[in-house]
C-alpha cells in the first residue's frame, strides 16, 4: 500500500482504534500502550496489503490478534473478539463501528448501570470530561470520582464477556391495576394507570429481590428510565429496598390465583345466589309493605333492590370484624389496605355518602359496572348534584331556583329523575330512617346466614394466599382477605344470580335499583 494513503488511514482510524482499547483495558495509560501495539502492528503488515479496498477488514484482523496477544501476556481468561467479516468496503471505521457488536454491548451494559456509575462512566468516556471536572460536575470529590469509574470500568467488562438474558416481560408486559379500601381519598391508583413500566416494576420484584440492573433485564427497559418510577413507588410503599435491591410491598391477585379461588369457592357463591333470592322471594310481600319510595317497582327491579341492601348489610358486618385502628397506615398517612390484581375486575364497587360528607341525608351506591346505567360515579364527586337529588327524594325542592333546575336537568339527563307532567320523581329507592331500620331487621336472619358461609370461604381463601404469597407478606394475608370479601364473594354471587336468571338486566327505564337513598322522617 502507498505510504501516504496508509498514513492517512491510519490518522483516521487512530482515535477509533483507542476507544476500541479503552474499553477493553483498565486504564487509559493501557489503552494507549495497546493501541500503539495495533499502529505498529499494522505499519508493518500493510506493506502485503494489496487491495486498498480491504484496509478495514485487515486492521480489524490485526487489531483482534494483537489484544488477543495483550490478553495473554496478563494472564487474563477472558477477551472479546472482534468481528472479522465486517465489509470492507472504504466506509469510515465510525460507521463500521456502529454495527460492531463491542459497540452494542457497550450500550447495553452502559443502559444497565446505576445511576450513579452511570453519570460518571458517560462525563468520562462519551463526553471525554477530566476528572476534575467531573468532580465539580457531580458535586463530589475526585478520589470518588475515580472509584466510581473504577467500579464502573470493571462491570462493563464484566458485564461484556456476560450472556444477558431478558425476561418475559421485556417482551410480554404484564397488566396491574391498584385496589384500595380504606380511609382518605385512593392516591394510589393514578400511579401505575396505564403506566407499563411501574406496573411490571412491582411484577419484576414480586417473588425476587431484584437490583435496578436485574429489573432492567427482566422488563427490558434502561436503567436510566427506572430511576424514577423506582424511586416514586418506594416513596409510595409500594416497594422496599433492602440493600440495593427491591422487593414488591402488596400482594398481587394473579389471574392463576384468581381462578383457583373461584373454583374453589363456586359451591358456597352457589348456595349464598339460592339462599338471598329463596329469602327474598318468601319475604317479598312483607318487604313491600314497608312501603318505601319504589316499592312498588318491577319484581327484577324489586330483587336487585334489596340484594342490593343486603349486600350493604353483609359487607358491614364482615368489615366490622376489622377495626379501621388495625388498617395497615399508608405512606401518605391514611389507614387503608391496597393490593394488586392482574386483570381489571370491577363487576362491582360500592360507595356511601353520608352528612359526614356533607350531604343532607344519605345516599348507598353498588356500581354495577357491565350496564352504564349503574355507573354512579357523578355523584361520588359532584355533592351539589348529590344534594339535589336527596331534596327531591325529600320532596323540598318545590320552588328551586334556576341553579337548582340545571341540576335537576342532569339528573333526568341520568336518569336519576323524571318529569312527569311537570312534576320531578325520582328513580331511586327512598327508605326514612325507621323505614331502613325495619328493612334492615327483616334482613338480620339471611344476612347473619350468608356471613356464616362468607366465614367458610374466607377460611378457605387465607389458605390458598399463604400459599401463594411472598413470605414478607403473608402477614397482610388475613386483612386483604377480608377486604377482598366484597368482590370474591359479593360481586360472585351477582354474577351468579344474573346467570340462573334471579337478576335480569333489563330493568325498567325509569328504575334504577342499584342505588337508594336514606332521608330524615
Amino acid at each position: 500500500m502507498d505510504k501516504r494513503i496508509l498514513n492517512d488511514k491510519l490518522a483516521q482510524a487512530a482515535k477509533t482504534i483507542y476507544s476500541y482499547c479503552l474499553l477493553r483495558t483498565s486504564t487509559r495509560e493501557e489503552a494507549e500502550d495497546l493501541s500503539q501495539d495495533i499502529l505498529l502492528e499494522i505499519m508493518k503488515s500493510a506493506c502485503n496489503l494489496r487491495d486498498v479496498n480491504a484496509f478495514y477488514g485487515f486492521i480489524w484482523a490485526i487489531a483482534g490478534n494483537v489484544y488477543k496477544n495483550w490478553c495473554k501476556k496478563r494472564g487474563r481468561l477472558i477477551y472479546a473478539e472482534l468481528d472479522e467479516s465486517l465489509p470492507d468496503q472504504g466506509r469510515a471505521v465510525e460507521e463500521q463501528l456502529v454495527e460492531n457488536d463491542d459497540i452494542a454491548l457497550l450500550r447495553r451494559e452502559l443502559s444497565l448501570l446505576t445511576e450513579k456509575y452511570r453519570r460518571c462512566a458517560v462525563l468520562y468516556y462519551v463526553e471525554e470530561y477530566p476528572v476534575s471536572k467531573i468532580a465539580q460536575t457531580l458535586d463530589i470529590s475526585e478520589s470518588m470520582v475515580k472509584y466510581l469509574l473504577f467500579k464502573a470500568r470493571k462491570k462493563l467488562k464484566e458485564g461484556m464477556n456476560m450472556v444477558r438474558n431478558y425476561g418475559e416481560q421485556s417482551y410480554n408486559p404484564r397488566n396491574l391495576t391498584l385496589i384500595y379500601y380504606g380511609e382518605g381519598p385512593n392516591r394510589f391508583s393514578n400511579l401505575i394507570r396505564d403506566k407499563k413500566i411501574p406496573q411490571n416494576i412491582l411484577w419484576a420484584c414480586y417473588n425476587d429481590l431484584l437490583t435496578e440492573e436485574e429489573i432492567s433485564l427482566q422488563i427490558g427497559v434502561a436503567v436510566p428510565y427506572l430511576d424514577e418510577y423506582i424511586n416514586y413507588l418506594a416513596d409510595a410503599g409500594l416497594l422496599i429496598k433492602k440493600g440495593d435491591k427491591y422487593s414488591t410491598n402488596i400482594i398481587i391477585f394473579t389471574k392463576q390465583l384468581r381462578d383457583e379461588l373461584a373454583n374453589k369457592k363456586a359451591p358456597m357463591t352457589n348456595e349464598t345466589a339460592d339462599k338471598l333470592y329463596e329469602f327474598i322471594t318468601a319475604n317479598e310481600e312483607k318487604i313491600r309493605s314497608i312501603n318505601y319510595q319504589g316499592s312498588k317497582a318491577s319484581r327484577n327491579s324489586f330483587i336487585w333492590q334489596i340484594s342490593i341492601i343486603a349486600f350493604q348489610l353483609l359487607i358491614g358486618k364482615i368489615t366490622a370484624t376489622l377495626s379501621p385502628k388495625l388498617f395497615p397506615k399508608t405512606a401518605f398517612g391514611e389507614r387503608a389496605y391496597v393490593w394488586g390484581v392482574e386483570e381489571e375486575e370491577s363487576i362491582l364497587s360500592i360507595c356511601n355518602l353520608s352528612p359526614n360528607d356533607g350531604i343532607e341525608g344519605e345516599l348507598r351506591m353498588m356500581d354495577y359496572l357491565p350496564s352504564d346505567r349503574t355507573y354512579h360515579g357523578t355523584l361520588y364527586t359532584n355533592r351539589k348534584l348529590a344534594n339535589i337529588l336527596i331534596r327531591l327524594a325529600s320532596n323540598k325542592l318545590t320552588d328551586p331556583n334556576d341553579y337548582d333546575k340545571e341540576y335537576i336537568a342532569e339528573l333526568i339527563k341520568l336518569g336519576y329523575a323524571v318529569n312527569n307532567d311537570g312534576v320531578i320523581n325520582v328513580t331511586i329507592p327512598v327508605f326514612t330512617r325507621s323505614q331502613i331500620a325495619t328493612l334492615y331487621e327483616l334482613l338480620t336472619p339471611i344476612t347473619d346466614e350468608l356471613l356464616a358461609i362468607s366465614a367458610k370461604i374466607k377460611q378457605m381463601k387465607d389458605s390458598i394466599l399463604l400459599n401463594h404469597v411472598p413470605n414478607h407478606l403473608k402477614e397482610q394475608v388475613s386483612g386483604i382477605s377480608c377486604m377482598r370479601m366484597f368482590n370474591d364473594i359479593i360481586g360472585a354471587v351477582v354474577i351468579n344470580m344474573v346467570n340462573k336468571d334471579y337478576l335480569k338486566e333489563n330493568w325498567e327505564t325509569n328504575e334504577i335499583p342499584t342505588y337508594y337513598a336514606v332521608i330524615e322522617e
